[in-house]
């Protein structure tokens, strides 16, 4: 008899997330998987290529609280905003139980072996908890709840509620977090009791890079969808110190596209204000992510919270130095001055001085992109990454 798996996903941005699970779903090849998407995600990354014969896709179109909270964002007056939010938090729970019956009465008519929840974050989308919520009350199914950013606080509101999911849900007591960061968030910001397991996430190997250029100009590739999340607002200003004296031999790319509405306009704008229109390019979402960051001599991050970012594991496997903020898993792969730059992400200031170095010995960065390409290889490929996930269901 074939081992059977439920896949849950439900996320609005198409992100790191989507490529992980986008990358194991051929190695799961000994299960028979559904896989439920909600038909609001943006399914640009998850679905890049086709999905397995082994995983047959089910969207589902339930109403979520993350649907109800969009649309609440959509109202045109502040006053209307307020009314629609309103309206969203009495939906909350309603909506909650209405998502933890759907996915009980599939358990139960499915009866899969295993549940691996894709959450981004926690608590992360609520459907992916009433399915983990759901999976506990079955009680033969193994529950695997892969989480990808840092925990966020319960709100005050809703506490009492959240607690109580909480507790039903860390009852599966398998929690997978994709950094060591990720998985002290869940039991220092969510107090969570069980203890997560890290598995960092991986990438396919990849023929040897060819180093970059080192040449000044030098040229810097940031990838992320634009908002304020990703901060890419704070490249601008440390490109605006460095303008202010004079040097305007740093040029930054943009790989992304806007999540955060006039997000995109801010940027241009603050570029004219800062003086540095001509040194930045925006590329929006690019398919062929890989072959990019080869036109670059390094890789910026700006984040203000990472959980373990894809973007810096792609740099690392084309041979870049990435040059980041050290929030959540970003110290885990970054070796400061070893195979890149950790800065506090507190000071433009900082980052600017990095590039002031960098501008004075260039060189630098193809040592680094050396040693980052190495530290790839040892630690942070697909096939490690794959097989701590077939022993964990195994």
């Amino acid at each position: 008899m074939s081992k059977t798996m439920t896949i849950v996903v439900e996320g609005y941005v198409a992100g790191g997330a989507d490529r992980v699970l986008n990358q194991l779903l051929p190695y799961f090849k000994d299960y028979k998987i559904d896989l439920f998407v909600n038909t609001a995600l943006d399914t640009t990354v998850l679905l890049s290529k086709p999905i397995p014969s082994h995983v047959h896709l089910v969207k589902y179109s339930w109403t979520t609280p993350s649907d109800v909270s969009n649309w609440a964002a959509t109202a045109r007056s502040p006053q209307m905003v307020l009314l629609r939010r309103v309206f969203s938090v009495l939906l909350r729970y309603p909506l909650n139980m209405a998502l933890f019956f759907n996915f009980l009465n599939h358990f139960k008519r499915c009866k899969p072996d295993i549940l691996l929840v894709n959450n981004g974050g926690y608590p992360g989308g609520q459907a992916s908890l009433m399915a983990a919520a759901a999976a506990v009350m079955c009680g033969n199914i193994r529950t695997i709840h892969l989480v990808h950013s840092i925990a966020s606080p319960a709100q005050k509101l809703l506490f009492p509620m959240e607690w109580v999911v909480d507790r039903v849900v860390e009852r599966g007591k398998c929690f997978v977090a994709v950094s060591q960061a990720v998985a002290k968030s869940l039991q220092h910001i969510r107090k969570l009791h069980v203890a997560p397991i890290t598995i960092s996430n991986g990438l396919p190997t990849a023929p040897t890079p060819f180093p970059p250029t080192c040449t000044v100009p030098l040229e810097f590739l940031q990838v992320g969808y634009l908002s304020s999340v990703k901060n890419q607002k704070f490249t601008l200003c440390a490109l605006g110190i460095l303008a202010k004296k004079g040097i305007k031999t740093i040029s930054i790319t943009f790989a992304g596209k806007e999540t955060e509405r006039g997000y995109l306009a801010a940027m241009k704008t603050l570029a004219k204000k800062l003086d540095v229109e001509e040194q930045i390019h925006f590329v929006g979402f690019v398919d062929d992510i890989q072959s990019l960051y080869l036109k670059y001599d390094a890789l910026v991050l700006t984040s203000t919270v990472e959980g373990m970012p894809m973007c810096i594991l792609e740099a690392m496997r084309a041979g870049r130095a990435a040059i980041a903020a050290s929030v959540g898993g970003v110290p885990e792969l970054v070796e400061n001055m070893k195979t890149g730059y950790l800065f506090s992400g507190s000071k433009p200031e900082e980052l600017a001085e990095i590039w002031m170095q960098l501008l004075e010995q260039p060189a630098l960065l193809a040592t680094m992109g050396e040693n980052a390409y190495k530290r790839f290889l040892e630690h942070f490929t697909l096939e490690i990454q794959a097989q701590k996930y077939l022993d964990l269901m195994n």
